[in-house]
């Protein structure tokens, strides 16, 4: 039946395309069956998103059924329409389980609203995966059962501005760091490192110089290149048209206009990979032009991104990279050329000179013009009240403003938060003084993307001139240098933990004085053998005048001034400290540290103390002897075989150890006899390895005349000759066997540890999957078992509540009604607390830090009729926040109060404190094993108390010690209040006397 054949429901109206797809879809073949039928919630977010011009959507149900309005149509792409109505995980099933489902289930879950910022999608909406930026916010629809029936999501694609402040960035960078350079081959190789680091927008690039005649290229760089791949040639011919037939270089070089090129396969594989393993389809070569008709300076090759269209913008980027690069070469260029006349200005003759000049007017009228285009932020203020004539396209988005926001408009109107920042202080300096003002990492707050922001700028302030030399306003020139000051700082603090961190001994000195900055634990202990404060802030020679008479300051001097490390090894010094004046033997290197202008404004020292070893080179000759003495002494068995004449000599010791007569001289055979027949082939293998290694290495059975079996090991050196030829073989033997056969009792052992620790750790898994299905059956239990019994006694409410509205004269039969309606919310409560109980054995929520005064406020709010009906006063401190599970605190708070409301004669005092315990205090007190924090909060009232006998009955479940008729209850709230502190690792114990009132004292950690 088609839903257009009768009456539609009105949550269905309006929604433009969108809105007639849903009234005509067939609601009824879904799981959602129709319309008519839909929950009221469900209808409620429907007519929410379908009157909404802003980009929503629904999913609902178990199987996350989709509905959209109009504004979500362009984010879909070629989706829509055949998705409406769909489960999700259809819909966006190439970003279903890395990215969507996690939410998803935080949401159906947790029941926890989500905001996304800026988040990352590869969405497969065109032809191609596309990268797609999107802030988004997922909310929970609680249907009418009060668990989550669905997702709600308002968003908003934000492609184009993360793409354009990127790409605006890699602008600013690459003008900023070509500023810098001097020569053209380094600028060249400063630009493609630039345009490396967007390797969304730059998969790999490639930059090649033409030479003066404009006939060769030569490759200065590349970036985004897997390494050992040669995808772009040295040199390329750029008057033989075929000399290039893939990057199609001298077609560009000729035309002077860019191309794209497709990257076949074979060139691919040298690519490196973009955002996921895609590697670059296409090339975009551009040629790097300079103002003229001369030949181009160079030739750019970028990659364009697989995941994005080649539109406009993205083909101006890459243009306007190449306008920067041929502006800042051409400017190089010039400056070269224009060192190069000057040393030869004695030559050049007036005409010359008249050219230069007239260059130079050029230059300066090409430069105008670049300024009018420039990325950076530039801005012009007229007046005294300093109103916006102009602004470039890079200064409106550094403010994030539009053209209207800005022009005819004074800065105050649309800066207005730089007031108190000194901003306009320095306007009014610059207006008044007729000087300029350079800024360099100024801090300032600023209102853009909405949202006050710390951001630094290099600027200039520009007194503008008329005609007469007066000043009637200013020409602001910014760039933001905010990530650049944000990394130094993180650098120079990761600098100096390394420093202080370092186990090799570090100082920083700093000036021609060599202040000391800072210098190491190691240092100070080691060799200065001083304290920090004794040392920092001072002069060196001030603190060791000793080393006035060594090489040391000199070094220093010298390395500020060149900038050339020093490095040297074993070089001595004499340090004085309270021991007196020592000798060391130092490693060390003087390190210049360099400012931001190239100038050298310290030296970083590390010395390594080789005093150790330098004295043990002295004493060779006789560790020598020493060692002479510890191969008799371990009974080491040493042998010397020439290789060439087979001489063999060995020492008594070896004799024995292969069971051979001692005193007297064996060959080298008999040797080789001795061991066992099957391992002959170990001594052969590595006999033959030591060719290669120069080292033998072996472990034998040997076969004594006697036929007892020994173990030894074989160690040998080859000594080549004045050739490098083998000429002996220096070898020790040791025997082992004792080692041998403890290694193999160890073996055995620890074989034997380690089958019965498998056995117990499978015993251990199998007894743990046990207990969690057992756990699992019991929570799944209670769960049904309450849904299921809480069904009936609805039904029995209802029908008793429509029974006693339609008797009016039946006075008894209303009072019976009133009874089995008041018996059966008396189930339904103790349902739900049975429910409430067995959910605390869920052991997936997240401890965070919670509030207990915000707690408290909740509970009071939530008690306040009842708090004013019983002229109740609740006592408290500020309570600290703790780590816990707030829900679950939230029921201990409203079950310790509910108590002390609902269990007393007269007006409830309920007084609540709160006290750290110590470690020790805490042990001592609780009678733990282990010394740990403790908070004790204590909840005490004036109610009608108990017998203190009755102190740990009443944490049972049921256990009640009052009648149903005086007080009310279930008999689970104690019990739930000990199940959730025991959750949280810790104690309650309570304390009372009959008409005393009651203290409940609980532990927890901290």
């Amino acid at each position: 039946m088609n839903i257009e054949d009768r009456t539609l429901p009105v949550f269905l109206s309006g929604g433009g395309e969108v809105g007639t797809l849903i009234r005509s879809y067939d609601w009824s073949a879904t799981p959602l069956g129709p319309p008519e039928q839909w929950p009221q919630s469900l209808k409620t977010a429907v007519s929410i998103v379908l009157r909404s011009s802003y980009p929503m959507f629904i999913w609902w149900g178990p199987e996350l059924v989709t509905i959209y309005n109009d504004a979500y149509v362009p984010l879909m792409g070629n989706k829509h329409p055949a998705f409406l109505g769909k489960p999700a995980n259809e819909l966006w099933s190439e970003i279903w389980e890395t990215s969507l489902l996690p939410m998803k289930n935080r949401v159906f879950e947790q029941q926890e609203s989500i905001y996304g910022q800026d988040l990352m999608l590869l969405l497969e909406r065109k032809e191609f995966p596309e990268e797609a930026y999107f802030n988004f916010s997922y909310s929970p629809i609680i249907d009418e059962s009060g668990q989550v029936g669905g997702l709600f999501c308002a968003c908003h694609e934000e492609t184009d501005r993360v793409l354009q402040q990127r790409r605006l960035q890699t602008l600013h960078e690459l003008n900023r760091r070509l500023l810098l350079e001097k020569t053209v081959q380094t600028a060249g190789q400063v630009a493609v490192e630039t345009l490396g680091t967007n390797v969304r927008d730059i998969p790999f690039a490639a930059f090649y110089l033409l030479d003066s005649t404009g006939e060769k290229a030569r490759l200065v760089s590349q970036s985004g290149i897997v390494p050992g791949d040669h995808p772009f040639r040295e040199t390329v011919s750029l008057t033989d048209d075929t000399a290039d037939d893939f990057w199609k270089l001298p077609t560009v070089a000729k035309t002077r206009q860019p191309l794209i090129v497709e990257v076949v396969s074979k060139k691919r594989s040298g690519l490196a990979q973009s955002l996921t393993n895609q590697r670059p389809n296409c090339a975009y070569i551009l040629p790097v032009q300079k103002t003229g008709p001369e030949n181009p300076v160079g030739i750019l090759i970028v990659g364009l991104s697989p995941y994005r269209d080649f539109d406009a913008n993205y083909r101006n980027f890459l243009e306007l990279t190449s306008t920067q690069m041929a502006t800042a070469l051409g400017a190089i260029e010039a400056y070269e050329s224009e060192l190069k006349r000057a040393k030869e200005v004695a030559e050049i003759d007036q005409k010359a000179q008249i050219q230069v000049i007239q260059s130079r007017q050029q230059a300066e009228e090409h430069i105008r013009s670049i300024i009018e285009q420039a990325p950076v932020g530039i801005a012009v203020l007229q007046g005294d009240r300093f109103v916006f004539e102009a602004a470039n396209a890079a200064y409106l988005m550094l403010i994030d403003k539009s053209h209207h926001d800005v022009i005819g408009r004074t800065i105050q109107e649309v800066l207005p938060e730089l007031q108190n920042q000194g901003i306009f202080e320095l306007l009014d300096q610059v207006i008044q003084t007729g000087e300029s003002f350079v800024g360099n990492e100024l801090p300032v707050i600023l209102n853009r993307f909405g949202k006050d922001e710390n951001v630094y700028f290099n600027f200039v302030y520009q007194p503008l001139r008329e005609a007469n030399q007066s000043v009637s306003g200013i020409i602001v020139v910014a760039h933001e240098v905010t990530s650049l000051v944000k990394s130094r700082l993180d650098i120079e603090r990761q600098f100096r933990d390394l420093v202080i961190k370092s186990p090799i001994a570090m100082s920083i000195f700093r000036g021609p004085e060599y202040i000391i900055e800072i210098a190491n634990e190691t240092l100070l202990k080691t060799l200065w053998k001083r304290e920090l404060p004794d040392v920092q802030g001072k002069k060196l020679l001030d603190i060791f005048p000793e080393l006035n008479d060594q090489q040391y300051p000199q070094l220093l001097a010298r390395v500020l001034q060149t900038g050339v490390p020093h490095i040297e090894k074993e070089a001595f010094a004499y340090i004085n400290s309270k021991e007196g004046l020592n000798k060391y033997y130092l490693d060390f290197e003087y390190s210049p540290l360099f400012e931001t202008d190239g100038s050298v404004s310290g030296v970083m020292v590390t010395v390594s103390d080789v005093t150790e070893k330098v004295s043990a080179r002295i004493q060779i000759n006789e560790a020598e002897q020493r060692s002479r003495l510890a191969i008799e002494a371990a009974e080491m068995g040493t042998y010397d075989w020439d290789l060439v004449t087979h001489i063999f000599i060995h020492n008594d010791r070896l004799s024995t150890i292969f069971g051979l007569e001692p005193g007297q001289r064996h060959l080298q055979s008999a040797f080789r006899d001795v061991i066992h027949p099957d391992d002959k082939p170990i001594r052969a293998q590595a006999h033959q390895d030591m060719l290669t290694t120069g080292r033998l290495m072996y472990e034998v059975r040997l076969v004594w005349p006697d036929k007892s079996v020994h173990w030894v090991r074989v160690v040998g050196k080859i000594i080549l000759d004045a050739n490098q030829n083998p000429a002996r073989l220096l070898g020790t033997a040791i025997d082992i066997s004792q080692q041998v056969e403890a290694r193999k009792n160890l073996e055995e052992t620890a074989e034997e540890l380690e089958k019965r620790v498998t056995e117990r750790t499978l015993e251990l898994q199998n007894m743990n999957r046990e207990l969690i299905r057992t756990n699992h059956e019991l929570e799944q239990f209670a769960y049904i078992a309450s849904h299921d019994l809480q069904e009936p006694l609805r039904k029995i409410q209802t029908f008793t509540e429509l029974l006693q509205d339609s008797l009016t004269d039946e006075q008894k039969t209303k009072i019976l009604l009133q009874k089995v309606n008041s018996s059966a919310q008396r189930m339904s409560t103790l349902i739900r607390d049975v429910l409430n109980y067995s959910r605390l054995s869920r052991t997936d929520e997240q401890f965070v830090e919670t509030d207990l005064s915000q707690i408290l406020e909740n509970i009071k709010t939530d008690f306040e009729l009842l708090i004013e009906q019983n002229g109740a006063l609740i006592i408290h401190p500020k309570l600290p926040v703790i780590s816990a599970i707030p829900l679950q605190l939230s029921q201990l708070f409203s079950n310790l109060i509910g108590n002390s409301l609902k269990f007393s004669e007269r007006a409830p005092i309920i007084q609540i404190s709160s006290e750290i315990l110590t470690p020790e205090v805490a042990k001592q007190h609780l009678n733990l094993s282990v010394a740990k924090a403790f908070i004790m909060l204590t909840f005490k009232d004036n109610g009608i108390g108990f017998e203190q006998q009755y102190a740990e009955q009443i944490f049972t479940i049921f256990h009640r010690l009052n009648g149903q008729k005086s007080y009310s209850g279930t008999g689970i709230g104690l019990a739930l209040c000990k199940k959730i502190v025991e959750n949280h690792k810790g104690f309650i114990v309570a304390q009372s006397a009959p008409g005393q009132g009651a203290s409940f004292t609980i532990y927890l950690p901290v």
